[in-house]
């Protein structure tokens, strides 16, 4: 188990007494008496990480009343109290960090205290049902949220199994990224190959028998900045003008079908077959190329995960 600093563990908890003494009381020994300190007598661990976060490991004034108890026994309860509920937390933080946020980015963050913000060159993928509107009017709230639910779930495990990494859903829209935050040579193929899996994904729902589900998918190749926003509520998350064009490319595409960019493009060109679109008009960008992603070519399908 990683050795956490108990400044980025604090952190991570909005409860000031996660760790605590109890109540004062006065302890009788053969040598006379001495007093545990009343909890209010010592600084919570986040008034001990606004007051330092450089350095220290265990909270100094912790330690500080501990070492002033004469009683040996007292003294070992104490600590043994204390590295208890410090591991308890350690593991709280760790499975906190292991859900919401990349492998990548936790462990960076479980060394380091923080994940420093870094340009990727990296392929933007957004995916959206069509006709969610007329999905919705069909289903009662709970039937929509179920299927809403099978779906993303289906759709991370194909993301995952091309390497990519979950961004967000906001309602019926998906967004991943390939190629960050760990480096990938082949994020471009990966994330056509995920596209057109996802297309496929959807065939198999229906709605009330007579409704079927599709999906606008677009995608897009550039450089973006990757870091993890909030602090109470990390996530990690990919920004730039690369973004808003993936999102572009899936505005502009067709249900049922993968729409890709001329970037895209250029680096699978050798693995995939296409549709050349032309240049098309996206909104606040002008005119683009753009091209259907049709199949795999047979040599690059045997090879696919």
């Amino acid at each position: 188990m990683f050795r956490l600093k108990l400044s980025l563990f604090f952190r991570c908890f909005s409860s000031d007494r996660d760790l605590e003494f109890k109540s004062t009381s006065r302890v009788k020994n053969g040598k006379g008496g001495c007093r545990v300190p009343h909890e209010s007598s010592v600084r919570s661990p986040r008034e001990e990480q606004r007051k330092s976060r450089q350095g220290k490991t265990i909270p100094g004034d912790y330690l500080q009343s501990v070492a002033t108890i004469q009683d040996g026994d007292i003294q070992r309860r104490l600590l043994k109290e204390l590295i208890r509920q410090y591991v308890v937390l350690e593991k709280r933080v760790d499975e906190l960090l292991k859900n919401t946020l990349p492998a990548e980015v936790a462990e960076e963050i479980k060394e380091s205290g923080s994940f420093s913000p870094r340009a990727c060159h990296c392929t933007i993928f957004f995916a959206d049902i069509c006709g969610f509107t007329q999905l919705a009017s069909r289903l009662s709230g709970e039937e929509l949220i179920k299927m809403l639910d099978l779906i993303v779930r289906g759709a991370d495990d194909l993301i995952h199994r091309f390497r990519g990494t979950k961004v967000k859903t906001i309602g019926d829209a998906y967004m991943a990224v390939f190629g960050a935050p760990r480096p990938d040579p082949d994020h471009p193929s990966l994330a056509l190959q995920a596209g057109l899996a996802m297309q496929e994904h959807l065939k198999g729902f229906r709605v009330r028998g007579d409704l079927k589900l599709e999906s606008r998918i677009g995608i897009h190749t550039g450089t973006v900045m990757a870091g993890v926003v909030g602090e109470e509520r990390m996530q990690f998350d990919i920004f730039g003008d690369n973004v808003n064009i993936a999102s572009r490319f899936e505005t502009a595409g067709a249900p049922g079908r993968v729409n890709c960019s001329h970037e895209t493009y250029l680096l699978t060109r050798d693995r995939f077959f296409f549709e050349e679109r032309g240049e098309i008009p996206l909104k606040h960008r002008g005119q683009m190329k753009a091209y259907f992603v049709l199949g795999e070519r047979h040599d690059n399908a045997a090879q696919a995960l």
